[in-house]
């Protein structure tokens, strides 16, 4: 079976069952050493950390916005 259809075989999973899949992709991504390579937060910890964030960084932000 090859990737492609393995990946269209979660897409057609209920959203409990795709999460059970995402969660062993973690483990299992974990396990072998390796991190993902983008690590997000939860939206409730960003929106209490973002204004910390922009304040502190005001200065940076706004030249990479230049």
């Amino acid at each position: 079976m090859s990737a492609a259809e393995v990946i269209a075989l979660i897409k057609q999973l209920p959203p409990a069952e795709r999460e059970e899949v995402r969660a062993f992709v973690r483990e299992d991504r974990d396990s072998a050493g390796t991190e993902p390579r983008v690590r997000y937060i939860p939206r409730e910890e960003y929106g209490k950390q973002a204004p910390k964030i922009f304040e502190e960084n005001h200065e940076l932000l706004r030249r990479l916005a230049q």
